[in-house]
């Protein structure tokens, strides 16, 4: 027997069969639903394509990459103006772009520039607790440019509360380099010299968006595992046998030498053994809403760029616009525009409850505010997502070792999806690149 049997048929899910089967394992997927993606389920609507979840990736990618490869998943690059970003703070629009001009950028005060400079002469507690990213980065780079840096963070991940935003649970790399240097300046430039030249110049990653949205990608994998996809079929329980493990649908069971949970946690913790589901609890999410607006271009002018976040104090509840067809190529019909602006979460957990044409009227007028001239949107899509982005608080990495002891009792069973560690396609990826390399692992040993 060489079957991994996958709960669940969202991104993640279907990330990791495609990686099993790319490395000649036999997965199987159970999705409860009736098609692929989960939360990616793209809307295609008078020629406007809006994603009410993640509408992009950075490729190359070396977790990502292979995987799409082997699909045959079709992907585009970005425009050039992926590469310029915004912030809106102190009452105005700020470009930020990928070129050492952006430091002289005015996103805080000179005050507030020169105390992030001094980022690497902080010294680095001996014991560091486990703080919130706002903490952690007014820590390191001082009130304001820490306040700054970590709702921007924040809002654009994971729609959070950076007071409540564990720094070393949401952003792990980023604490690892202070850990690592003391700094996390020192860090990035520590790494850069031990880095060893590339033989051949490397590929930069830049933006991507898949043909068809992502719900396109979804159908794609799920192509790509023919029959091993399983639509409507939700599982009951997961269960060991012997040295193997059975799942238990509501109509058939499967065994399976591996099994990986590729729902949220709350999902996962109604299926699993006790122990393991006695982990699981303690874990939070936050709704979210995603608006579109659609307007002839001229009525929507947007920037050249990727999107905006909004700093603190704005009097906004948009936490960030995203430019959609400024960068990416097929988001809406020709001559017109489309920006897409999220609402919500942990960061402003009333706004899920505002109706429909209240978000859209939030959305018109902050955007007018944005980009400095009234915006006249001829259509508009709103999508709420429940129960929402995973929300990694303070304690979530302790809650993380603590299910890793609790799957460690019972080999062969194992999580996966963006409940656990990361958010993002390449974040699953890098899950499932993962969870494979232990199979084959374990496959030698055996």
């Amino acid at each position: 027997m060489n079957t991994i049997a996958i709960v669940g048929g969202g991104l993640g899910g279907l990330l990791t069969a495609a990686e099993f089967k790319r490395r000649g394992a036999e997965p199987i997927v159970l999705e409860a639903s009736d098609r692929p993606g989960g939360v990616a389920q793209t809307v295609v609507e008078d020629g406007f394509l809006l994603e009410p979840a993640a509408s992009s990736m950075l490729l190359p990618k070396p977790d990502l990459s292979p995987i799409l490869d082997a699909a045959g998943a079709q992907v585009t690059p970005a425009t050039e103006a992926a590469k310029t970003r915004y912030v809106y703070t102190r009452g105005r629009l700020i470009e930020i772009n990928e070129s050492p001009a952006a430091l002289l950028a005015p996103i805080v005060s000179v005050r507030g520039k020169l105390r992030a400079a001094a980022e690497p002469f902080v010294k680095h507690p001996a014991e560091a607790p486990e703080e919130s990213l706002l903490d952690f980065l007014s820590r390191r780079f001082g009130p304001e440019m820490g306040r700054l840096g970590a709702t921007l963070m924040a809002h654009g991940v994971f729609a959070a509360d950076p007071a409540d935003l564990s720094a070393r649970g949401a952003f792990p790399a980023m604490v690892d380099l202070d850990d690592e240097a003391g700094s996390i300046i020192r860090g990035v430039l520590r790494r850069r010299k031990e880095r060893p030249k590339p033989a051949s110049p490397k590929v930069r990653a830049s933006v991507h968006v898949p043909v068809g949205g992502m719900a396109g990608l979804a159908r794609t994998l799920a192509d790509y595992l023919g029959t091993a996809f399983v639509p409507n079929t939700p599982v009951k329980y997961v269960k060991p046998s012997g040295t193997g493990w059975v799942v238990e649908t509501e109509g058939d069971s499967v065994t399976a030498d591996m099994v990986v949970l590729a729902v949220p946690p709350h999902q996962a913790r109604s299926i699993t053994p006790p122990d393991v589901a006695e982990a699981l609890d303690g874990t939070q999410v936050a709704p979210v809403v995603v608006v579109g607006i659609g307007a002839p271009a001229s009525d929507l002018p947007l920037p050249e760029g990727f999107g905006v976040l909004v700093g603190p104090d704005s009097g906004f509840r948009t936490l960030g616009v995203l430019f959609e067809s400024a960068y990416a190529p097929g988001r809406a019909p020709e001559g017109f525009a489309l920006a897409k602006g999220i609402f919500g979460g942990s960061a402003d957990p009333a706004a899920f409850d505002l109706a429909d044409d209240a978000l859209v009227e939030l959305l018109t007028e902050e955007t007018s505010r944005i980009v400095g001239t009234p915006v006249r949107p001829t259509w508009s899509k709103t999508v709420r997502t429940f129960p929402g982005i995973p929300q990694y608080r303070i304690g979530h990495a302790a809650w993380l070792r603590r299910l890793d002891e609790a799957l460690g009792a019972h080999p062969g069973l194992h999580v996966a999806g963006w409940g656990y560690r990361g958010i993002g396609v390449s974040g699953l990826a890098k899950e499932a690149n993962r969870l494979a390399t232990l199979w084959e692992q374990q496959a030698e040993r055996t």
